[in-house]
This record gives structure tokens, C-alpha cells and sequence, in this order.
């Protein structure tokens, strides 16, 4: 069962390290602005008060690197945020890619990259 009080914690949680890694205190109205909601869903979340549409819980998520899973209570980790999993464009075509491959050109894929960093290797070892 979704208890409210989960993801208001979490939420609060997560505004108050988020305002240590910038430096300064975040509002709400700071976070609304910068994760594209209205002041009232933030504020809405983080007092428990009532639910939030999906869509602004999925841009809060985003906006704070963690899963809608570890904001609802269904994870207890918050995982490794995406922007630490993919560090630019060119990361996210490769994995879009990955992901629309079939078993067999997965491995052709995975056999070019092994040998791609057996070279590299052999290259920094020189």
C-alpha cells in the first residue's frame, strides 16, 4: 500500500542534500521550477497531504537522480542516479541502441568492444 508519508520524507530528504550540493538552501519553489512542477505538487508531496499526478512525482524523480521506486517506498535504495550512469549524449545513443539490439548482435557488439579494450590496454601498457 502507497503510504504518502514515505515519499514525503524522502522528498524532504533529498531537498535538503540537494541544497548541500549546491550550496545554498533550495525551496520549494526553487525545486518546482527547476523539475518544471507546480509549487503547490512539491509542497503537496513533501506534506504528505495528498497525492501527486504521476508526471510531476516522474520529473521530481529526475530532477533529484533517483527512482520512482526509492520515492514511493517500493526501494529502499535511491540507485545510482542517471546522470551518473550516462554522462552525455553520446552514452545515452549507445545504450538506446543497446537496448533495441537482438541477443545475436548483442554479442557481436560485446565481442568488438572486448576487443576494442584489449587493444587499449596493450596501447597503455606500452
Amino acid at each position: 500500500m502507497f503510504d504518502r508519508k514515505i515519499m514525503a520524507e524522502r522528498l524532504q530528504a533529498i531537498r535538503l542534500r540537494k541544497s548541500a550540493e549546491v550550496g545554498r538552501k533550495l525551496t520549494q519553489a526553487d525545486v518546482a521550477a527547476a523539475a518544471d512542477v507546480s509549487r503547490s505538487h512539491v509542497a503537496n508531496a513533501e506534506g504528505g497531504k495528498t497525492g501527486i499526478s504521476v508526471e510531476a512525482a516522474f520529473k521530481l524523480a529526475q530532477f533529484y537522480g533517483v527512482s520512482l521506486d526509492y520515492l514511493t517506498g517500493l526501494s529502499v535504495s535511491e540507485l545510482q542516479s542517471a546522470r551518473d550512469m550516462v554522462k552525455d549524449a553520446d552514452e545515452r545513443s549507445l545504450l538506446r541502441m543497446w537496448r533495441a539490439m537482438n541477443d545475436g548482435e548483442r554479442a557481436a557488439m560485446a565481442s568488438v568492444a572486448e576487443r576494442l579494450a584489449e587493444k587499449s590496454g596493450s596501447a597503455d601498457a606500452a
